[in-house]
């Protein structure tokens, strides 16, 4: 992922939140290339904790291989990521956030 500058000089950037594994902070793009520094964007400390406990969550269940336990787990996932989105977009107006989500495969039971 490459930083972007979306509006020339203006110091709008462009946010993309996203799982990946290992990764603590959901969130690439910003002010450098790939994933953002812990803290970038600089949200409130709820809402940081939220997007923390929401990857945490990706990396304690989502498997490489099989994906999720469950398709309700990932259903679950999917909206509580699309609810932080939206807290997150709120949050940082002069800013373009993206909502990337991929993780959609779950064990079949």
């Amino acid at each position: 992922m490459v930083s972007v500058d979306v509006a020339g000089h203006t110091g709008r950037m462009r946010y993309v939140l996203m799982n990946d594994y290992s990764a603590a902070w959901p969130f690439w793009g910003g002010r450098d290339i790939g994933l953002c520094a812990d803290d970038d964007p600089h949200l409130p400390a709820e809402l940081a904790a939220e997007c923390r406990a929401w990857a945490a969550r990706f990396n304690e269940n989502f498997d490489h291989e099989s994906g999720w336990p469950s398709p309700h787990i990932a259903a679950e996932h999917e909206a509580q990521g699309r609810r932080i989105f939206e807290q997150v977009r709120r949050a940082l107006p002069e800013h373009e956030v993206v909502f990337r989500y991929w993780e959609r495969s779950h064990r079949e039971s």
